[in-house]
């Protein structure tokens, strides 16, 4: 069989195809057997937007019929072109297949060949890099406390079933795939730090090592150390390889499509796997947050300007018949949701809501001093690490010209959603661009491991010099996190015992006015057989068993105090008041 023969257009095309025979049969799977009544009934779930809320369905029977009806004409019409490109070509499927399994075969031996170059010193470090990198996650995994977008995420959706996953969007915390991710494991357990985090942390865990290998393979395994070292041990990258949020998640999916994105660059017409993977990882990728579209547009952005200044007009047709199968795909996927919650919901990203000409200019460069300091665990650490890389980039171009295809893309990768931030006129969370850090980390080991290459400094000295830095800054940042770690882990234990207080004192219907008492107190009593009745809209013709204030509230309402409620409990963080007996 000849290796990377050329991909013919219509493969391609099956390839889009299958992705949306895939999508629509998934979602009719769920939709299919499910009654209306039970969908409507999401209009009825709690969540917690400042107070507790139900969300006001977009959802009627026409619309619902009309979902039904639109993915099994997907199914149909995805089926009949795969029919029709078979028809043409018999043997075109199962030739493609035969090809694709080849080029995946190829890329294994790659990287076991790579595994075994290294030497057995090299094959230590690799491991033992990997073995401390886990130990800290699975204290992260144990010991930091479970987050108020964790509890949110598992009681709106997860607790809810597939249903709510796929169509269920009150707020823009339900990362879709993520949440599909972890369900399963919520049929044998409530507790989050198994539900929610053991997913990501096996996630990380697995890309983490298969990107380690890939960057060893590009750029040499000193680098590759740096690089992985350096990102791993951020706050963001400790945090988010370990909360049950999807961003990790979505970080594999990129890396993935990046990697796809280098193979792209160099052999566009022969590339069936990496053409297969840049599809299906961005369609993942967006299903899982929508916000992939920064990383995605810098990608195609980078693809789309090296073919056509090679003029390759083929790969850039292949380039635009791809976009087009994942914007189809995502579309259909995103179709539940629109058609439950409504489009409105989902568009209405209030942590991504443009600003004025007068807010947004006079604040965009506090906001990436502050996303530096984020991103890099010390703001001063990302400014001088940004600037560096831009100083040395024109060397580097010129210096190590097999980098090239990394260097341009995770260029492009920094520097993009910086410009669409400024075009959007939004402030984009830290979160959102995790990324950042991941490909800023791999193009200072580029630039690292240039700059000693060029001091003529031992290999062996370079390697010890960078386990060294990795070792220093891990230290730092664990010093730098560990205060304000210890007040979240005070708040949770406080934030528990009060519940439990309430509940030990027969409360039966409580009153709250601290927001994140509200959350989470619903989530521990979704945790109970016979929880109290809790409320975050006063009703003056109603009595409450208990009334719970941020401790220190300002303009509380009269009726909490004295002589109607009394103080019975209080912490560093809430006071809660008795309804007072009439004597």
């Amino acid at each position: 069989m000849r290796a990377f023969a050329p991909v013919p257009f219509r493969a391609l095309l099956a390839v889009g195809l299958l992705c949306l025979l895939a999508s629509s049969m998934g979602l009719l799977l769920i939709f299919g057997p499910t009654a209306y009544a039970k969908v409507q009934a999401l209009g009825h779930v709690t969540y917690h937007e400042g107070s507790y809320r139900h969300l006001r369905l977009a959802l009627t029977p026409a619309r619902y019929l009309a979902l039904r009806g639109g993915l099994l004409a997907t199914i149909l019409l995805s089926m009949g072109g795969l029919w029709l490109l078979r028809r043409r070509e018999p043997e075109l499927l199962h030739r493609e297949a035969r090809q694709l399994r080849h080029e995946a075969r190829l890329l294994g031996a790659s990287l076991r060949r790579t595994w075994q170059q290294l030497g057995r010193g090299q094959q230590v470090v690799f491991g033992s890099l990997l073995l401390v990198l886990l130990l800290v996650r699975l204290w992260y995994l144990v010991y930091y406390p479970i987050s108020t977008d964790e509890a949110a995420s598992f009681d709106y959706f997860i607790h809810e079933g597939p249903v709510a996953i796929s169509s269920f969007y009150p707020i823009p915390n339900n990362h879709l795939l993520f949440n599909f991710v972890c369900w399963p494991l919520s049929w044998l357990s409530a507790d989050l730090r198994v539900v929610m985090r053991l997913p990501t942390l096996l996630l990380a865990t697995a890309g983490t090592s298969a990107c380690y290998l890939l960057l060893t393979r590009q750029m040499g395994f000193r680098a590759a150390t740096l690089s992985t070292g350096f990102f791993s041990f951020t706050p963001l990258g400790l945090y988010y390889a370990v909360a049950g949020r999807g961003y990790f998640l979505q970080l594999v999916l990129l890396l993935a499509v990046f990697f796809a994105a280098m193979a792209l660059w160099r052999r566009p017409l022969r590339q069936r796997l990496a053409w297969v993977v840049f599809v299906g990882g961005s369609i993942l990728g967006l299903y899982t947050i929508p916000t992939f579209v920064y990383p995605l547009t810098a990608l195609g952005l980078g693809l789309l300007l090296r073919f056509g200044g090679q003029q390759q007009w083929q790969a850039v047709g292949r380039l635009a018949l791809a976009g087009a199968s994942v914007v189809a795909a995502t579309s259909l996927l995103y179709t539940p949701v629109i058609a439950v919650s409504g489009l409105p919901r989902l568009l209405g990203n209030r942590y991504v809501e443009p600003l004025s000409n007068a807010v947004f200019w006079p604040r965009y460069a506090g906001h990436l001093r502050g996303l530096a300091d984020m991103l890099a665990g010390n703001g001063r650490l990302g400014l001088l690490g940004a600037a560096g890389l831009l100083a040395a980039w024109p060397l580097l171009w010129k210096w190590v010209p097999r980098q090239r295809p990394l260097l341009a893309l995770g260029s492009l990768l920094l520097a993009v959603p910086l410009l669409l931030m400024a075009l959007q006129q939004v402030l984009t969370p830290a979160r959102v661009l995790l990324f950042v850090a991941c490909f800023g980390s791999i193009l200072a080991g580029v630039a690292a491991t240039a700059l000693l290459n060029w001091l003529r400094v031992p290999t062996r000295w370079q390697l010890a010099l960078f386990l060294l830095l990795i070792g220093g800054y891990e230290g730092y940042q664990f010093r730098r996190q560990l205060p304000p770690w210890r007040a979240e882990h005070r708040q949770a234990q406080l934030m528990q015992a009060s519940y439990r207080w309430l509940v030990g004192h027969g409360a039966r219907r409580v009153f709250l006015a601290s927001p994140q008492h509200e959350l989470f107190m619903h989530h521990y009593a979704l945790q109970q057989s016979h929880p109290p009745a809790l409320v975050t809209r006063a009703d003056p013709h109603q009595t409450y068993d208990f009334v719970v204030l941020e401790r220190d509230a300002k303009n509380s309402p009269a009726w909490t105090q004295p002589p109607f409620y009394t103080p019975a409990y209080q912490d560093r963080y809430v006071v809660i008041y008795r309804r007072a007996t009439t004597p």
